[in-house]
């Protein structure tokens, strides 16, 4: 799902994550090679990008912070998994300062315990960097998959029900928009059967539909592959097991509105 932390679509948070991954693995290997061969200047390296690393770790966790909050989907496996990845950066930056304040400066030899600390927050971060990679290629938090015919992202939010959700030229067949009203929010997709009203969130693990296809009337969720029918929500093809909750739409004057989920009349 898209970041909102980007720069022209490209997430912020993994340009900046580099640096404290890097400079933090570089500072304890250059530690290392400094204590074995009693090499000052090698230390007086480490310990600057031992610092840097601190100071990019502070800068990624800011758009970090966003996508997680605002991206992730709510009570979905990729929200669990971000808080573990955002626990564990959070333990390794406190750790590294805690290392830094040790050392006091350059021209301080990294002792045994700073080199064992700093062991233990190396393999903190590519643990963290393990699960940040899943949150991408599995989750596909901060993947833009526009797909073919798909046209521009589309999102609003409405101040109350009574409002058109759309008119009925704003989406061609096969897109899709994510509309929020209050804390509730849902999908309008158009298909050749007519507009159809759907929860954005898979039933399996709470992956973004908005950001998966729609092909025909069936939206397939872009984490599992998931499908479901827009207009009833059953299940079409798995791994999810239960349907997704529809809405009611009605079209009066050329104008596309929603119906709250209570309000749904009986089929």
């Amino acid at each position: 799902m898209r970041s909102r932390a980007h720069i022209s679509s490209h997430p912020i948070h993994p340009m900046l994550v580099i640096f404290p991954l890097g400079l933090w693995i570089t500072a304890f290997f250059f530690d290392l090679i400094a204590v074995s061969t009693d090499e000052a200047t090698l230390w007086a390296a480490g310990w600057y990008c031992l610092v840097g690393g601190c100071v990019g770790a502070a800068l990624a966790a800011i758009p970090g912070v966003i996508d997680l909050f605002s991206v992730v989907p709510p009570r979905s496996s990729g929200r669990k998994r971000g808080y573990m990845h955002g626990a564990l950066n959070s333990a390794a930056l406190l750790l590294f300062i805690y290392i830094a304040f040790r050392r006091a400066d350059p021209a301080t030899r990294p002792e045994q315990l700073v080199l064992v600390l700093q062991a233990i927050g190396v393999v903190g971060v590519l643990v963290s960097g393990w699960l940040g990679a899943t949150l991408v290629y599995r989750n596909q938090i901060g993947v833009d998959h526009r797909y073919a015919h798909a046209g521009e992202w589309k999102e609003r939010t409405l101040r109350g029900w009574d409002q058109p959700v759309c008119n009925q030229s704003e989406l061609n067949e096969g897109q899709m928009m994510v509309v929020h009203v209050g804390s509730q929010s849902f999908v309008i997709g158009r298909c050749a059967q007519g507009y159809a009203a759907f929860s954005n969130h898979c039933t399996h693990k709470g992956g973004p539909l908005a950001d998966g296809a729609l092909v025909g009337c069936t939206v397939q969720c872009p984490w599992h592959g998931s499908q479901f029918d827009i207009h009833t929500g059953r299940v079409v093809a798995g791994p999810a097991g239960r349907k997704i909750r529809t809405y009611e739409v009605e079209v009066r004057g050329g104008e596309v509105y929603v119906l709250p989920h209570q309000e749904r009349k009986a089929a």
